[in-house]
């Protein structure tokens, strides 16, 4: 009888599908790692170590068909035009798979694997915009959005002149990209075929760049655009020609609307997660000065609710595209990764550098395709992401030591992460913890702590984290 349970069991799960398949709320509450510029087939052969790390889901850079420039090639960065990483977020069609990340086969195997081990699965996903070299984009394309003259927004021929105007904002040219109409329901039909596709092939989510460049139901409406039906579509709240996007409620979609002008950002953030840019920003420049305020950071600086934003100490952008988080060191991520990951609110994620010396912009080892540095799995990294999900559903507190050099993340009187930003010297705490008296070691570097009568005291050495529960 207990063989033909265990047997009954298996055929259960095969018939039922996927055994450990993450939900919205694993991913939401969890931790995501950006494997920024990896190939579907190096996530796949990394994904036990990822879980190791203790990440609940990978996010892969843009999976649909894009420009393959003017020789191709797999360089993150080249001054002879081989390669360059932001090709992939110039899409020429809506399919599945393109030359720097791997074949629509591979993404399905990337994907089961990931399934089999617990991890989600984020695509990263451009529908406001093609590449500018419009003679690249395929011809499948514009005819099925009705042709050229239907694929982009009537205001498309100009860059955006005021980001306080939101007609502008949401029609116009970002960036020297073409700027598509997303209402039009030629392409909506047509983004949905390809949605779904990556959704069946394993997908458990998508991140939308560019998210605050498509209008929300009661913004302006450009011309050519019947209504302002986007997220309702495609967050699943409404069919298309009565057709729904696939497993909408158990996605995790979150949107890239980085704040500044009128993003309508508490809005946005109303209809899914969204990043929380200004905080990123602030804990940076915390960083450069070795001062984590806990009245200064406890704020997210963000009018959606806590558990609706996405949290970072650095995005591919601030790094490859401004070069303007460059030059935060190893260290310092790490620090600035503890204050995001260890708190209760927020969906931090964390950013996979390329291979090369710290604080330099693309220091030319890695090539696209391959994976980033070993940061995601330093042991600071690992405790911090096991340590927030042992702490789920408990409150927090941020407190400093004796000066802003020192910061305490306690989650009820379950455990605390300790981060000292000094540079030159370790620093002794002492803070109250409901812990039995005795002698306890941290999960990140093995530093010993005692607790005596209910407070805990110990030396953290400089720029370290240690992690206690």
């Amino acid at each position: 009888m207990k063989r033909f349970l265990i047997i009954l069991s298996c055929f259960v799960l095969f018939c039922t599908g996927a055994l450990f398949a993450q939900t919205r709320s694993d991913i939401q509450n969890g931790s995501i790692l950006h494997a920024w510029c990896w190939s579907f087939k190096t996530i796949e052969e990394n994904l036990p170590k990822i879980k190791d790390a203790g990440f609940a889901a990978v996010q892969t850079s843009p999976a649909n068909t894009c420009l393959v420039g003017d020789y191709g090639g797999l360089e993150l960065m080249s001054e002879d035009l081989n390669g360059k990483w932001y090709y992939h977020y110039q899409p020429t069609d809506w399919k599945l798979g393109n030359y720097q990340l791997g074949t629509r086969d591979d993404f399905i195997s990337m994907c089961k694997k990931a399934d089999e081990l617990g991890i989600g699965v984020i695509v990263d996903v451009l529908p406001n915009h093609t590449t500018p070299r419009i003679k690249e984009i395929s011809k499948d394309f514009i005819d099925a959005v009705g042709g050229f003259d239907k694929l982009y927004h009537k205001n498309n021929n100009h860059g955006i002149r005021s980001y306080e105007n939101r007609l502008e904002c949401t029609t116009a040219q970002m960036g020297g990209l073409p700027d598509v109409n997303t209402e039009n329901p030629l392409f909506q039909q047509y983004y949905m075929d390809y949605v779904n596709d990556v959704i069946d092939c394993g997908a458990d989510g998508f991140r939308y760049d560019t998210a605050k460049h498509i209008g929300l139901p009661d913004d302006p409406k450009d011309e050519y655009s019947p209504k302002n039906n986007f997220w309702p579509v495609f967050l699943g709240h409404e069919p298309l020609n009565g057709k729904f996007m696939h497993r909408a409620g158990e996605l995790f979609i979150y949107g890239e609307v980085l704040q500044g002008g009128n993003a309508r950002e508490g809005d946005y953030g109303k209809l899914m997660p969204v990043v929380a840019s200004s905080y990123g920003s602030v804990l940076r420049s915390a960083l450069r000065n070795s001062k984590l305020s806990a009245k200064g950071l406890k704020d997210w600086k963000h009018p959606a609710a806590p558990q609706n934003i996405v949290t970072w100490v650095e995005s591919h952008d601030t790094y490859a595209n401004q070069g303007e988080s460059a030059w935060l060191s190893h260290a310092q991520l790490r620090e600035g990764w503890a204050v995001i990951c260890a708190r209760s609110g927020g969906t931090p994620l964390f950013f996979n550098r390329p291979k090369g010396a710290e604080s330099v912009q693309f220091p030319g080892v890695s090539k696209i395709g391959e994976t980033g540095n070993d940061e995601y799995f330093h042991p600071e990294v690992v405790a911090v992401n096991k340590f927030r999900t042992a702490m789920a559903g408990e409150p927090e507190e941020l407190l400093n030591g004796d000066d802003t050099s020192v910061l305490i993340i306690k989650r009820g009187e379950k455990g605390l992460v300790i981060i000292n930003t000094n540079i030159s010297k370790a620093e002794k705490v002492s803070v109250s913890l409901a812990f039995a008296d005795g002698i306890y070691k941290d999960r990140a570097n093995g530093i010993k702590f005692t607790v005596k009568n209910g407070i805990l005291t110990g030396k953290v050495p400089k720029q370290k984290v240690c992690v206690i529960y």
